[in-house]
């Protein structure tokens, strides 16, 4: 009988001593780690501030490779969420939810899962620092009056820590197979574009400003001649589609997309040359241009068309594609299209063929300072960028709206100004 008295007061001064260092253990739990990167703090915000690339940099995955992640939400900032499920029980189910989102300064995700303690946090901060960008993660989690989970977080530096430290040294792994471009300067939209029919040159120049215009200036008096010699309408401005942007010499395509007319004659170029016949010996089809999607739908080539050497007929790229505008000297447009390429690795899109440019204002006739493009970069389709093309249609509707609201209240501004 005393053995089971002292057993039971032994229990009784475990039980307390556990209690009362449970009691004295903090309530909650804070770990912080940090990085120094040297890539622009857009590019870093931009690729944690949505899910869209997360399982490549966040370790999650790592702890059940065979977990189900899904996507609720919209694609980035305050709203976005991950969810995911697995059948190990020490992982579990949970999310990340991005509840703060401030440009280029701070992230917040709200995390759910079945470790212990509430209102777990994770906040993000970017300090761009000129040369490099501070990366700072600071994890905090409350655990209320669960003893157990005070004592859990005794180890927290270990389990979320560890984490974190993980994810911070694969955010900059990630960044490191990125093309390193600022492209905060530029308004970046997603378009669907059309294919048209095209007639084209290929050209290779030394790779200076004055060798392109010059091969360019020619080329696009030869393609108008052979688009005026063969009755066709010119039904856009002229494009640049890149092929090498090599160390020395540009390789590129100059093309200038035409109107078939109503009674053309078309070879396709898909059929055999069988079925093709005649028509297709006489104008064989032309292949695709080197900045066009090999997998787009092709369009039929005209017959009959009468080419000099070195002019050729093509179908354009037709499909999704990252669209910016630049007014300035050409010379900028390398850098433009590698902030594109940025842009895209940044927001988990896939590049695909070659980038191409639409000069919207003539190169002859307008100074190089004053001229105007629009740079595509072809990318691959996915269900995110069907959603970013919907907001980009919105956009430009309203700023068309906007236009108009404001070209029909000119003449009114104009009568009141008059008539005082």
């Amino acid at each position: 009988m005393i053995r089971i008295l002292e057993l039971l007061i032994s229990l009784i001064i475990v039980v307390v001593v556990f209690v009362l260092i449970g009691v004295m253990l903090p309530a909650e739990r804070k770990v912080t780690h940090t990085i120094e990167t040297n890539y622009p703090a857009r590019m870093v915000f931009d690729l944690m501030n949505g899910f869209r690339r997360f399982p490549e940099w966040h370790p999650l995955r790592s702890h059940d490779p065979s977990m189900n992640i899904s996507f609720e939400g919209p694609e980035r900032g305050v709203g976005a969420k991950l969810v995911f499920d697995s059948r190990d029980p020490k992982v579990g189910q949970g999310s990340y939810e991005i509840i703060t989102s401030e440009d280029v300064m701070e992230i917040a995700y709200a995390i759910e899962n079945p470790a212990r303690g509430e209102n777990k946090l994770a906040v993000v901060e970017f300090d761009d620092r000129g040369k490099t960008v501070e990366v700072k993660w600071t994890y905090t989690v409350e655990y209320g009056w669960d003893l157990m989970g005070r004592y859990a977080g005794l180890y927290v530096d270990r389990t979320a820590g560890d984490d974190i430290k993980l994810a911070l040294g694969q955010v900059g792994g990630l960044l490191a197979t990125m093309p390193r471009f600022d492209y905060s300067s530029i308004d970046v939209a997603y378009e669907q574009v059309a294919p048209q029919h095209v007639l084209y040159a290929s050209l290779k120049t030394k790779r200076n400003i004055t060798a392109v215009e010059e091969g360019m200036t020619k080329a696009i008096t030869q393609l108008r001649k052979a688009l005026a010699d063969n009755r066709l309408e010119a039904a856009g401005p002229v494009r640049l589609i890149t092929t090498n942007f090599g160390s020395d010499e540009y390789e590129f395509d100059v093309a200038i997309p035409f109107v078939a007319p109503e009674n053309a004659q078309f070879v396709d170029p898909n059929a055999t040359a069988d079925a093709a016949g005649e028509a297709a010996d006489a104008q064989p089809a032309a292949e695709a241009l080197p900045g066009m999607e090999p997998k787009a739908p092709t369009l039929p080539m005209l017959a009959g068309l009468n080419l000099p050497e070195g002019v050729m007929q093509g179908a354009s790229y037709g499909g999704n594609a990252l669209t910016t505008r630049y007014q300035g000297h050409p010379a900028a447009l390398p850098l433009l299209r590698d902030q594109l390429r940025a842009y895209a690795a940044t927001h988990g899109e896939v590049i695909q063929d070659r980038a191409f440019e639409e000069y919207l204002t003539d190169i002859e006739t307008t100074a190089a300072e004053e001229a105007e493009f629009k740079i595509y970069w072809p990318i691959k389709e996915s269900q995110w960028a069907a959603g970013q093309l919907e907001a980009s249609a919105a956009v430009a509707a309203e700023q068309a709206a906007a236009e108009a609201a404001e070209e029909a209240a000119a003449p009114e501004a104009e009568e009141a100004a008059a008539a005082e």
